[in-house]
C-alpha cells in the first residue's frame, strides 16, 4: 500500500492519470456519439422505406385497389381505428418490428418492416465499440504509465545530480541521453554547476591572492609598529613622523586593496547599469586626453590618440573613464620610460597599447582574475585588481575584451568591441 502511495505522489504519474483519464472521457464521449447516430441512421432508413410504402399504399386504395403485397419481412393491413398514428414500436408485438400507421378515408393503414438485422448490426457494431474502447484505453493506460516511468525515471537522474551537488560535489554532471526538455533543463544545470565549480576555484584562487597580497604589509607595519615599540621603552625615544608614515603608506596599501575588491563586487553584480545613458566615444577620449596627458608627459611617456568615426555607446562614463584609466596606469606602471601609449577608436572598438613587456599568452586568461599578477609583477606595487575591473566593466556593458601583442609584436595592446552603435 505504501509503494502505491508513493507512486502517486510521483508528478509524473498523476499528470499520466490526469491525461489518461481526460482521454477516457474523450474516447467515451466519442464512441458513444458515433454509435447514437449511426443508431438514429439505422432507423431514419427504415422509417423512410416505411414512408414511401405508406404513399405506395395511400393511392392504391385511392385508386380501389388493395394494398401492395408486402415483402419478406414486411406487412401491410388495415386494421380499427386505435387512435395511435405516426412511427411506434410495439414491444407487445415484437420490439424489432417498427410501425407506420396513417389514417385515410378507406381504413387505417398499418405498415410493419421488421428491423431485426438492424438489431443484430447495432449490437455488433456495440460490442466492436466496446471491445475498441476498452483495447484503446488499456493501451493508452500502458503507454501512459511507460511514459511516466520513463519521465520519472529521467526526472529521479536529475534530482539525484541535484542531490549530489548540493552535498559539494560540484564535478556532479547530470548525463540524460535523448533531445527533449528535460535534456535541456539537464545541460542547463550543468552549466550552471560548471559555473559554480569554476566560481569556488576562482574564489579559492583569490582568497589565496589576497592572503598572499595582505600579508606582506601587514608583516611590514607589524614590524615598523614593534620597531617603534621598542625604540620608545627600551630607549625612550619617541614615534617620528616617518614611523608614522610608514605604517599609514601600509595602512592605506591595505585599505586600497579592499576597496578595490568592494568595486570590482560591484561592478560584477551589475548595479552600474542603472546610471547607462548614451556615451560618446570621441567626448570621452577627449577628457581622457586632458586627464592623463600631462601625467603621462611628466612621466617621460608620450600619449597619442586616433580617433576614426567614433561611436556612441551605451554605457556610463564615469565607469568607461576608470576603465581607460586602468589601462593607461598599467602601462605606466610596467612600460619603459619614453614609451608611446597608443589610444585608438574605430566606430565601436576601442584599444590602448603600451610598449612594455607584455603577458605571455598562455598567462593571458589568468591575468584578468582578481588579485592575479605574474611573478615578476609580484614585486611591484600593484593590486592584480586592474585588469580585473577592465574585464568587470566590459562585461557590465556587454563589451567583448581581448588581449594582444603591442605594435610590431612588442607591449601590450587591450581592445574592447562594444556592441554594435550608432557611428557619430
Amino acid at each position: 500500500m505504501n509503494r502505491f502511495s508513493s507512486l502517486f505522489r510521483l508528478s509524473a504519474i498523476r499528470q499520466a492519470l490526469v491525461l489518461l483519464t481526460l482521454f477516457s472521457m474523450i474516447s467515451i464521449a466519442a464512441w458513444g456519439g458515433t454509435y447514437w447516430l449511426v443508431q438514429r441512421e439505422m432507423r431514419r432508413t427504415v422509417d423512410a422505406r416505411l414512408s414511401n410504402r405508406m404513399e405506395i399504399a395511400v393511392q392504391a386504395l385511392a385508386a380501389g385497389e388493395s394494398l401492395p403485397a408486402p415483402d419478406d419481412g414486411e406487412s401491410a393491413r388495415l386494421i380499427e381505428d386505435t387512435g395511435r398514428l405516426g412511427f411506434w414500436t410495439d414491444p407487445e408485438q415484437g420490439a424489432e418490428t417498427r410501425y407506420l400507421q396513417r389514417q385515410t378515408p378507406q381504413g387505417v393503414i398499418l405498415l410493419g418492416e421488421n428491423t431485426e438485422r438492424q438489431e443484430e448490426l447495432r449490437h455488433i457494431l456495440a460490442a466492436g465499440m466496446q471491445i475498441s474502447l476498452l483495447g484503446s484505453l488499456l493501451a493508452a493506460g500502458l503507454a501512459a504509465v511507460w511514459m511516466a516511468l520513463r519521465a520519472q525515471k529521467r526526472l529521479n537522474i536529475i534530482t539525484g545530480g541535484l542531490a549530489d551537488v548540493a552535498r559539494g560535489q560540484l564535478d556532479k554532471r547530470i548525463v540524460l541521453e535523448g533531445n527533449d526538455d528535460l535534456s535541456l533543463v539537464a545541460g542547463r544545470i550543468n552549466s550552471t554547476t560548471a559555473r559554480l565549480e569554476q566560481a569556488m576555484a576562482d574564489m579559492r584562487v583569490q582568497s589565496s591572492n589576497i592572503a598572499h597580497d595582505l600579508r606582506t604589509p601587514l608583516a611590514r607595519l607589524r614590524a615598523e609598529i614593534e620597531t617603534s615599540l621598542s625604540k620608545l621603552v627600551e630607549n625612550g625615544r619617541s614615534v617620528t613622523e616617518r614611523d608614522l608614515g610608514e605604517a599609514l603608506d601600509q595602512i592605506d596599501q591595505i585599505t586600497g586593496t579592499f576597496e578595490a575588491l568592494l568595486r570590482l563586487s560591484r561592478i560584477e553584480s551589475g548595479a552600474g547599469r542603472a546610471d547607462f545613458k548614451p556615451v560618446s566615444l570621441d567626448e570621452l577620449f577627449d577628457r581622457v586626453l586632458e586627464t592623463f596627458n600631462p601625467v603621462v608627459e611628466e612621466a617621460g611617456h608620450e600619449l597619442v590618440v586616433e580617433k576614426a568615426a567614433p561611436a556612441q555607446v551605451h554605457g556610463d562614463p564615469d565607469l568607461l573613464m576608470q576603465l581607460l584609466a586602468n589601462l593607461i596606469q598599467n602601462a605606466l606602471r610596467y612600460g619603459p620610460v619614453g614609451q608611446k601609449i597608443t589610444l585608438r577608436c574605430h566606430q565601436a572598438l576601442l584599444s590602448v597599447s603600451d610598449e612594455g613587456p607584455g603577458i605571455p599568452f598562455a598567462e593571458r586568461e589568468r591575468v584578468l582574475q582578481p588579485l592575479y599578477q605574474l611573478k615578476a609583477d609580484r614585486q611591484g606595487h600593484g593590486l592584480g585588481l586592474g585588469l580585473s575591473l577592465v574585464q568587470a566593466i566590459a562585461e557590465l556593458h556587454e563589451a567583448e575584451l581581448s588581449l594582444s601583442d603591442g605594435p610590431n609584436g612588442h607591449g601590450l595592446t587591450v581592445t574592447i568591441r562594444f556592441p554594435a552603435q550608432v557611428t557619430l
